[in-house]
């Protein structure tokens, strides 16, 4: 009995090794926890700030084509299309056919000079269509030397409205603050190609851009805001006029800046969203 027992014991210590060794899984590694890193994305935030500011004022301020479209519908705008009508007019067509949209490629020649990049001929044909279409409506006939006359004074005077002493101290000062935007352009997209490779190493991107965009297009819009508010009382010129067309320039180009901003906060938001969703899931 002794000895069965014994050995039906020493036989149950056994198997229970046994089952005990197969039952042992080998050691799982514990799952990577997701680390956070808010610094990364204030940091994109940062440089995002940078890129809309810089972009945003060299479509915009920068941009002579841009700003040929607020200038004609302002008062330097304005006169130089009365004066164009005018001499329309002492050559038989009345009626002012030259309108704001016609006259702004003779306004980018002006301002490309201002600020001091290469102006090509203006396309004329604009200009053409509502000389000839206003003459056919007088019952009279626009010759193509007519509109070629007109055409060589509104590029004149088109160009000698930049061309005063207040406009070129101002033009000189754009040259001056374009540099710095293309300058300030440059050293960010390089920082955020750096930005961009160490947040791809350490498997952060969308952790990183969905606050970047969030954080760095609002404060773009407060940016925005703020300047268009304080634009009127910060900017001085020599005359009225000539201030008031600055704060118009600058308060649209401000205004895409902050649309732009506004558009980033949205995208920022859709990402942080979407990068949430997924890690969860």
């Amino acid at each position: 009995m002794t000895g069965n027992g014994g050995g039906f014991v020493h036989t149950t210590s056994r198997m229970e090794r046994y089952h005990s060794a197969e039952q042992e899984d080998p050691q799982q590694p514990s799952p990577t926890k997701y680390q956070r890193r808010p610094a990364l994305g204030r940091w994109v935030a940062f440089l995002i700030l940078l890129l809309t500011v810089a972009v945003g004022l060299r479509l915009t301020l920068f941009n002579a084509n841009y700003v040929a479209g607020v200038v004609s519908r302002s008062t330097t705008g304005e006169k130089v299309m009365a004066n164009v009508n005018s001499d329309l007019d002492d050559l038989g067509v009345s009626g002012d056919p030259v309108t704001a949209a016609v006259i702004q490629p003779y306004l980018e020649q002006g301002i490309a000079q201002l600020y001091g990049q290469s102006a090509t001929t203006p396309d004329s044909s604009a200009l053409s269509t509502a000389i000839t279409t206003q003459a056919q409506t007088l019952g009279v006939t626009a010759s193509a030397t007519l509109v070629n006359k007109i055409a060589n004074q509104a590029q004149k005077r088109a160009v000698a409205a930049f061309k005063t002493p207040a406009m070129q101290t101002v033009g000189w000062k754009i040259q001056r603050a374009q540099r710095l935007d293309f300058w300030l352009l440059v050293a960010t997209l390089l920082l955020l190609v750096v930005t961009t490779i160490y947040a791809l190493g350490v498997h952060h991107f969308f952790g990183s851009l969905g606050p970047g965009l969030t954080l760095g297009g609002f404060m773009g819009a407060i940016v925005g805001v703020v300047g268009f508010l304080v634009a009127p009382a910060v900017v001085t010129a020599t005359t009225t006029t000539l201030t008031s067309l600055l704060t118009s320039v600058i308060r649209s180009g401000l205004g895409v800046i902050i649309f732009a901003g506004a558009a980033e906060f949205v995208i920022g938001l859709v990402v942080l969203l979407g990068h949430r969703t997924f890690r969860k899931s």
